[in-house]
């Protein structure tokens, strides 16, 4: 049995239910997501920065100093942007690029955004960035600035930003060769199972020769955010069917692709993989599934990866 035992799993299993009700059509999408931005952007307005947001900065600025992924005058897109462009952004805070911030639908939270920048100041200024102090000046002015906007179109124009949705998530209606940087956080994921070799490959037509692409890919049963009880790969145990009919929601849907099925798919639309960084989380307890058994212990550990990638420069 799938279940075995596990009568610990009640906020798994309740969680599951509640959002598959919001993934019944539409209007019930629509609300979630109403509901969702109102609560998040209160939390964010007020609420103090996730460590996991500042790492992003620093995983940034090491990349950067060590490939040197954009110069000045660069392009560059955020794919599922989100709340905050927060990937974008921080690479505008110390580069003079412009970028395209491209997502699904509008998920946009200011005062959260602001909230966040404001505090990055006093951290950046405490060290451990490596920032020169030109960097560093330059990205204290752009903060300043932001606080003062009114309005995304107000920032957007400071920027030299472009905020772009497509509810297909379809990237063909930009050129090819046209980005020096595709960035994500936290988003892949999300994407369709069977639209991420389409989405990849969009990708990189879109990346210019020798351009990058630098995402952090979270693996984890996004359902055990809700259950401390159970393991951050809980949906390991459940067959493709199981997990479709009973756990899988279209407001919070997951892939569930594994670390090595997200590396040979980048690679088969051209990407080659230039570094990698993952981390790994207990499965001891579960049963695996058939659907992921004839896997290696790696993949079905791991709960994430930091991923930079190359388009090939010929």
């Amino acid at each position: 049995m799938e279940f075995g035992g596990d009568f610990q799993m009640v906020k798994y299993v309740l969680s599951a239910a509640a959002l598959k009700c919001f993934s019944a059509g539409p209007g019930m999408r629509g609300l979630y997501r109403g509901l969702g931005n109102l609560a998040g952007s209160r939390r964010r307005g007020k609420g103090k920065i996730p460590s996991y947001y500042l790492e992003r900065i620093r995983r940034l600025l090491r990349m950067q100093q060590e490939y040197q992924l954009v110069r000045s005058g660069d392009r560059i897109i955020e794919l599922g942007t989100g709340w905050l462009h927060w990937d974008a952004l921080t690479t505008r805070l110390f580069f003079d690029v412009q970028a395209v911030l491209f997502d699904v639908w509008d998920n946009r939270q200011l005062s959260g955004l602001k909230n966040y920048v404001a505090q990055i100041s006093p951290i950046l200024e405490g060290g451990g960035f490596e920032l020169t102090p030109a960097m560093l000046g330059r990205a204290q002015s752009l903060i300043a600035a932001i606080q003062k906007v009114d309005s995304f179109e107000e920032l957007y124009k400071l920027l030299d930003f472009e905020y772009v949705t497509h509810s297909e998530g379809s990237l063909k209606q930009f050129p090819n060769n046209s980005f020096q940087l595709a960035v994500s956080g936290g988003v892949l994921e999300h994407v369709d199972r069977d639209a991420v070799p389409v989405l990849l490959a969009e990708s990189f037509a879109i990346l210019k020769p020798g351009a990058w692409a630098l995402h952090s890919i979270d693996i984890q049963d996004h359902l055990s955010y809700y259950d401390a009880g159970v393991s951050k790969k809980e949906y390991l145990k459940f067959s493709d069917e199981t997990w479709s009919n009973l756990f899988e929601n279209k407001v919070q849907y997951i892939n569930r692709l594994q670390r090595s099925e997200w590396l040979n798919i980048f690679n088969s639309v051209g990407f080659e993989t230039i570094q990698e960084d993952s981390w790994q989380v207990d499965i001891s307890r579960l049963h695996i599934a058939d659907r992921f058994a004839k896997m290696e212990k790696r993949d079905l550990e791991c709960g994430g990866v930091k991923v930079l990638f190359q388009k090939p420069s010929h």
